[in-house]
């Protein structure tokens, strides 16, 4: 191996220390392992254009407001980044660099109102910040209607209708079919979210609930059953489910034996207030050789009672008592 002579090395410290004085003269300096840019507007503008501001914020549609707790981080510069509160005059307030305007923003836009001020304030050259809400402030959501716990509640981090409807102990067996969801901010285009369908589960999940928004359950409708029913009454087509007469029947726990099911019908109000009777045999749709027609909100189911039925299970006893009576007194004489 060749040892360089004295001048080859002379010449070689000279070469490197010749490359360290412009290395001083070209390179900026650095404050938080990014570049300063230099000074003038235009050089900030091309900065702001050579990167943009990330937004991994998981509900991009919801406004910042005061008391919002936002977590704040910048790439690379962990002594700048953190978990920053709204105050009330909107703004939060950085480490270093100042307070920021946010209140009213979207996250992405405070994400790109951070960058700004860190570019203006000379701090960095190519801020990569995120912003996301954390914790919503005490504004919350109201969850009304068929539900076991009615009430406020609020919300912490992003939340979907699922999550509010388990908040307020879900919904009650008089669930109606549909969810109505109004944003404070748009009461008049209110979202309508349908129960019966296959995939409400998911769709409860991928539906977003806001602070400030009013949940209500609808009340399922009613139907009735009158007559010689084992148990007459009122009851509810939960979930938006159909209800058949067969289903009605079995929920009625069956029809007694005085019936007349030759005679059953189904009383429905109409819309200009007048009502519909449709007459059916009971005895034909139980054994399918008659539709099994679906009941519609406010029907009633009539079945009227039978008076030789009637006779033949009351007279009857009566009557086989009497001749019994006859013939024991009979045989005593």
């Amino acid at each position: 191996m060749k040892i360089p002579d004295i001048t080859e090395r002379t010449a070689m410290h000279t070469t490197t220390r010749l490359f360290g004085i412009a290395a001083l003269f070209i390179s900026p300096v650095l404050v938080f392992g990014q570049a300063l840019p230099p000074a003038g507007s235009a050089a900030i503008a091309s900065a702001q254009s050579m990167q943009n501001p990330v937004d991994h914020g998981p509900l991009k549609n919801i406004p910042i407001s005061s008391g919002d707790l936002l977590d704040v981080e910048i790439f690379a510069t962990p002594e700048m980044s953190g978990k920053l509160r709204v105050d009330q005059r909107g703004n939060v307030t950085l480490p270093i660099g100042g307070d920021v305007k946010v209140q009213g923003l979207l996250v992405r836009d405070a994400a790109l109102a951070i960058q700004n001020q860190l570019i203006h304030a000379n701090l960095m050259l190519h801020p990569t910040v995120t912003v996301s809400i954390v914790e919503y402030s005490s504004e919350g959501v109201t969850v009304l209607g068929e539900v076991k716990m009615p009430g406020i509640y609020t919300l912490l981090g992003p939340r979907s209708l699922y999550d509010a409807l388990a908040a307020a102990g879900g919904t009650t067996a008089s669930e109606g079919s549909t969810i109505t969801i109004t944003h404070a901010d748009d009461a008049t285009h209110p979202i309508i979210v349908n129960v019966n369908t296959v995939d409400y589960s998911p769709e409860q999940k991928a539906t977003v609930v806001l602070p400030g928004d009013t949940i209500v359950v609808n009340r399922a409708p009613l139907v009735y059953v009158v007559g010689d029913f084992v148990h007459s009454g009122a009851f509810y087509i939960q979930g938006g489910t159909q209800l058949t007469i067969l289903n009605l029947v079995s929920l009625a726990q069956g029809p007694n034996r005085t019936a007349a099911m030759k005679h059953a019908a189904i009383i429905r109000p109409m819309p200009d207030g007048t009502a519909k009777t449709i007459s059916f045999n009971l005895n034909k749709v139980m054994h399918n050789e008659a539709p099994n027609l679906a009941m519609q909100a406010g029907d009633v189911l009539v079945l009227p009672r039978s008076g030789w039925k009637d006779f033949g299970f009351t007279a009857m006893p009566g009557v086989s008592s009497a001749i019994s009576s006859a013939i024991a007194y009979s045989l005593i004489d």
